[in-house]
């Protein structure tokens, strides 16, 4: 299991915040995580989040409130509001089926770490790098770092 694993979130990193919620489709190659950050424009992080649940739904079906009450009434809010607000704003790609998770803020990232280099898709850090307090971090697989 990896400590961290970095999401490149862009346009959707207001809704994450805002519904403690991401979704991505599925299947996907990430390897199992203890918490998960995610990139803005520029790369930087701002926090920390601890995954509570995980799930696979698809977004468009039209029974999709009922298929969500094994949820708790407020995640189950949370995930409906985010996935109508991720139609309405953006869309979902055209996969049907997508990942969910409901998140916890773990740490909130006021140094706002990012990677030294510019990364277009999902890395790793260790739990410690992340937390160092440092402005520019090192991937978990940047050997140079040592």
């Amino acid at each position: 299991m990896k400590d961290v694993i970095s999401i490149p979130a862009g346009g959707t990193q207001a809704l994450i915040k805002k519904y403690l919620i991401h979704a991505h489709p599925h299947p996907r190659s990430y390897k199992e995580s203890k918490y998960m950050t995610f990139r803005r424009n520029g790369g930087f992080m701002e926090a920390l989040y601890r995954v509570q649940q995980e799930f696979v739904l698809k977004h468009g079906d039209p029974d999709i409130e009922k298929k969500v009450d094994f949820l708790e009434s407020e995640v189950k809010n949370r995930l409906l509001g985010y996935i109508y607000e991720r139609r309405n704003k953006f869309g979902f790609e055209k996969k049907e089926e997508f990942k969910f998770y409901v998140l916890k803020v773990e740490k909130e990232l006021d140094h706002l770490p990012s990677p030294k280099e510019t990364l277009q898709g999902h890395t790793y850090y260790t739990f410690d790098e992340i937390t160092s307090g440092k402005r520019i971090i090192c991937r978990e697989s940047d050997k140079s770092c040592i």
